[in-house]
């Protein structure tokens, strides 16, 4: 797997959370009126620690320097440090940062580290010296605290120390003595110092610490150096270490520099696969019209990962003069080549790429028109439906059948009439099914579907067998009130295939305003094939949970005295057992007593039971003790173990509660 599917390391300082030692507050409680004295008198008292807290809370807002030598006195305590740094942190008084310099000989483990994060906040220039210092205590905790609160003042000064120390700094406190360094150097940036900037970051690439502090330092050294950072783009692109190749490539997403695309698209004729591949993405997300020949250089020919990486780069360029390139990639061997060629010209702006289209279509080529056809629809170009209906009296019948699907996605109900005429002259079987799924699918997306329906069943009367059963299909799809009476009508017709197709379109309703007509034609088929045919769709609307229960328990009930067959009751117990009431329980048990169905009633009871016994009607169905007795007799007639065991089980959960109401 290539290294590039890895997500590119951001470059980004490092930022270790440290929330005990920070003076972040809890939320402020709502002021006092206490004066400063009042507060001040709070903390030096033996009041409990919440007393204190809160009074520290309010100096935060109302100290001076009058607060700043009885906060100071609590530094050192373990337990006080906390509330009294809160206080201090933002009061301007410079007091308050020569009384946290002098905490720093006082204060010991966690207290200390807390001083020097406040120093840190306060962005103290006058204690770098000490902080300095404290880069080489043996505490960590204390060094990796100095050498974050030296990134925070963020000086040359500040950087000093940790320029010096970071040769020699102990592998656990290297992540934090870096983290400051990149913060120097970030703030340096940002004041216009860039030259000291870079001098930090050369150190930071130079280097072995983590990835992350050498990736942020690749991203700072060219930055840093402006239009001056080129020659080291040059360098770091053409490095063996991938991590700095692709820090290089992420930084050079930042920068807009025809020069350094020229660079780039240069660098993609060597390098390995991984490189090129990193390189060819760039390139795509620079948007630089500068790689365009590069690209398409790229997609044309050699290693299949490079080129679909190339194809499905261009369209990020934006470029219309691409499309013609692309193009041609659509009717490349390789399939996979051809798709995405397809998805990247779809997705290019631009008339000019709809014009080419249309070009594309007239060609003597047949994968390249079907590839026209194709991207005719993904584009949405509604304009040229009058070009697909042309195309739909192909000789090509693969040409003709494609055109006929995306006149169904992107015509209007304006070119109805159009489509029903080519329906009623169709003579080949898969001209006939393609013009039918594109009238089918404009009318189903119609506003007024009914509409569609008057124009179709105004053809009824002159169409041919085989065109009359493609549009009793199509008013099945399309339902509705008139749709089910033209397909009633043509129930009766003399014709079989108009009949069968007719029968099918019942079968295939949507609605339950079919199941009469399914009901009717049940009890009146002379044929047993015709019978189970509209009992299955019957029986089949009958299982839609979207239908009331009370409705589907009725027609149940309504047909059960038509299942005769042994496929037949199977149809009839398959929708009960579907219907959640204890009134389909009462319609299974017969089926019990029946060799050919016992375990599908047994099955179905147990079902039904099952749900009708859980949740806060469960007492109220049990009482009508209808269960009881079908459930004591499935667990007796079926074969299967396992089912007799929960039937016998739910007859006594049912019985229990009979016998509590």
């Amino acid at each position: 797997m290539f290294k590039t599917k890895l997500t590119l390391i951001l470059a980004a300082t490092v930022v270790l959370a440290n929330v005990a030692l920070s003076a972040d507050p809890a939320p402020t409680p709502l002021l006092t009126k206490r004066t400063e004295a009042q507060l001040l008198a709070a903390v030096k008292s033996d009041a409990p620690y919440k007393d204190k807290a809160d009074a520290c809370r309010e100096l935060g807002i109302l100290g001076t320097k009058e607060a700043v030598a009885a906060l100071a006195a609590m530094l050192p305590d373990e337990k006080l440090n906390h509330i009294a740094r809160y206080a201090l942190e933002p009061n301007p008084d410079p007091a308050v940062d020569e009384a946290l310099r002098d905490a720093l000989d006082k204060a010991q483990g966690r207290p200390l580290v807390g001083v020097i994060v406040s120093l840190g906040v306060r962005r103290d220039a006058r204690a770098i010296a000490a902080l300095g210092g404290k880069l080489r205590d043996a505490d960590p905790d204390v060094a990796q605290a100095a050498a974050r609160a030296l990134g925070k003042i963020g000086t040359v000064d500040a950087a000093s120390p940790l320029k010096a120390a970071l040769p020699t700094v102990s592998p656990v406190n290297q992540l934090a003595f870096c983290e400051g360094l990149l913060r120097c150097a970030e703030s340096l940036s940002a004041a216009g110092d860039l030259r000291q900037a870079a001098v930090i970051y050369d150190q930071l690439r130079s280097a072995q610490g983590p990835h992350q502090v050498r990736t942020a330092a690749v991203r700072g050294a060219i930055l840093s150096r402006g239009s001056g950072g080129m020659p080291l783009m040059q360098e770091l692109l053409r490095s063996p270490d991938f991590l700095v190749f692709q820090a290089a490539c992420r930084t050079a997403l930042e920068i807009k520099s025809s020069a350094l695309t020229k660079m780039l698209a240069k660098q993609l004729e060597q390098g390995d696969a991984d490189h090129r591949i990193l390189l060819i993405q760039t390139l795509g997300k620079r948007g630089d019209a500068e790689a365009l020949p590069a690209l398409i250089d790229a997609a044309k020919a050699g290693d299949k990962t490079l080129r679909l990486t190339a194809i499905r780069a261009l369209p990020q360029l934006g470029q219309v003069s691409s499309a013609t390139a692309l193009f041609e990639m659509t009717g490349d061997a390789d399939r996979e080549i051809a798709q995405a060629a397809l998805e990247s010209v779809a997705s290019l702006p631009g008339p000019a790429v709809d014009a080419a289209a249309l070009v594309f279509l007239k060609s003597d080529n047949t994968a390249r028109r079907l590839m026209a056809i194709e991207l005719i629809g993904r584009r949405r170009m509604t304009t040229c439906v009058p070009e697909l209906l042309k195309v739909a009296t192909d000789q090509d019948p693969s040409i003709r059948a494609a055109a006929l699907r995306k006149v169904g996605e992107l015509a209007s109900t304006a070119d109805l009439p159009m489509l029903l005429d080519l329906l009623l002259k169709a003579k080949e079987g898969q001209d006939l099914e393609a013009l039918e799924q594109a009238v089918g699918a404009l009318c189903v997306k119609s506003a007024e579907p009914e509409a569609g329906v008057e124009k179709i069943t105004g053809l009824m009367g002159q169409s041919q067998p085989a065109q009359k059963a493609a549009l009793l299909r199509v008013l099945s799809a399309i339902g509705g009130k008139g749709a089910l009476q033209a397909v009633r009508g043509a129930v009766g017709d003399s014709n079989s295939e108009i009949r069968g197709a007719a029968l099918r379109a019942l079968g295939d309703w949507k609605t339950a305003d079919a199941a009469p007509d399914l009901l009717a034609l049940a009890k009146n088929a002379s044929d047993s094939r015709e019978k189970l045919v509209c009992l299955r769709s019957y029986f089949g609307l009958a299982r839609n949970t979207d239908f009331p229960t009370d409705q589907r328990l009725t027609m149940c009930r309504d047909a059960a005295g038509l299942a005769k067959s042994k496929d037949e009751k199977r149809l009839l117990l398959s929708a009960l057992g579907s219907v959640q009431n204890a009134g389909s329980v009462a319609l299974i048990a017969p089926f019990l007593d029946d060799a050919d169905t016992k375990e599908e009633a047994s099955a179905a009871v147990v079902s039904i039971s099952e749900k009708l016994l859980q949740g806060r009607n469960a007492a109220r169905a049990a009482a009508a003790t209808r269960l009881v007795e079908p459930l004591k007799k499935a667990s007796q007639v079926t074969s299967n173990a396992d089912l007799a065991k929960r039937a016998a089980a739910l007859a006594q959960q049912a019985q229990s509660r009979a016998g509590r109401q």
